[in-house]
């Protein structure tokens, strides 16, 4: 189930505009006038279309908002656009090394269909059901359901862990680095990505589109991001007896830009606020042998 409040239009447009100003104010000063005109036209025409649009914004838990996304998570979608490869990168900058490899939280099993083409043996794991029925769709591989913190995979088992766009959805970082590090044998890697807490500070969700003929026709349905900041990730990962040996910080796309709603009407201003911020987070890092 999901919980819907509604959100102005124009409200969102003038935060978009709020962001761009705090980010001029001392090196484009002479940039602020343009927009203040922005926002006192956004204030003077709230009661007017587009400012004054009602948008539905629903709130969906973990599993429920996954289970309705999973059908087109793959795409159109913006972070798995930046993140793909990178990732990918990363796989291939292993080189010869092959074994088995866990992809954690596999969603639709991008990853270990890479992985699988290289000659990994993989395991998925995943605890949305709808998601999982996609992955074993994709990809030959042994899928089981499960969660972060508690992974259906035994002591010592795997050479390698990815874990993609996932963490943001956890609780507590240490707990899911730890079982990261139960499962990796010694000289095992582990590879991370998820969006940055520069992203998810400023009100970035995983966001997802819902075919429904008898809905508003704008509406917003997302799965909250919790912040962890970089910090964070790395007292989880040193606490759980890893090495950091990457830490990337991809910053946001053009197309990321491009897919924010205010973009279409105050272009300068979305890009301003947003450009060259940090989007994703990724990690590598080792179990020492």
């Amino acid at each position: 189930m999901a919980t819907t409040k509604v959100l102005r239009a124009g409200h969102y447009f003038l935060a978009t505009q709020g962001l761009a100003m705090i980010r001029d104010f001392l090196d484009d000063p002479e940039t602020l006038g343009a927009r203040a005109d922005e926002i006192a036209e956004i204030v003077a025409g709230m009661a007017e279309f587009p400012h004054s649009l009602e948008v539905p914004i629903s709130r969906y838990e973990v599993e429920d908002g996954y289970t309705r996304w999973a059908p087109v998570y793959d795409g159109p979608n913006p972070a798995i656009d930046a993140e793909g490869p990178i990732m990918s990168g990363l796989f291939a900058a292993l080189g010869d090394r092959i074994g088995v490899a866990l992809d954690a939280a596999c969603g639709t099993a991008r990853h270990a269909a890479t992985l699988a083409e290289r000659g990994w043996e993989v395991i998925g794991v995943d605890r949305t059901p709808a998601m999982l029925d996609v992955a074993r769709s994709n990809v030959v591989a042994d899928f089981r359901h499960g969660e972060l913190e508690s992974l259906p995979v035994d002591d010592t088992s795997v050479d390698l862990v990815v874990c993609s766009l996932a963490l943001t959805h956890v609780d507590d970082l240490s707990s899911v680095f730890a079982e990261f590090s139960r499962v990796l044998r010694p000289g095992g890697t582990l590879i991370t990505s998820d969006m940055h807490p520069s992203v998810t500070t400023r009100g970035g969700m995983a966001a997802f589109p819902v075919d429904d003929p008898d809905g508003p026709p704008i509406a917003v349905h997302y799965v909250p991001n919790l912040t962890h900041h970089v910090s964070d990730y790395i007292a989880a990962i040193l606490g759980a007896g890893l090495q950091v040996t990457v830490c990337l910080e991809p910053t946001i796309t053009d197309r990321a830009i491009e897919s924010f709603p205010s973009f279409a009407l105050y272009p300068e201003a979305t890009r301003r606020a947003y450009e060259d911020l940090p989007y994703l987070l990724i990690w590598q890092a080792e179990k020492p042998s």
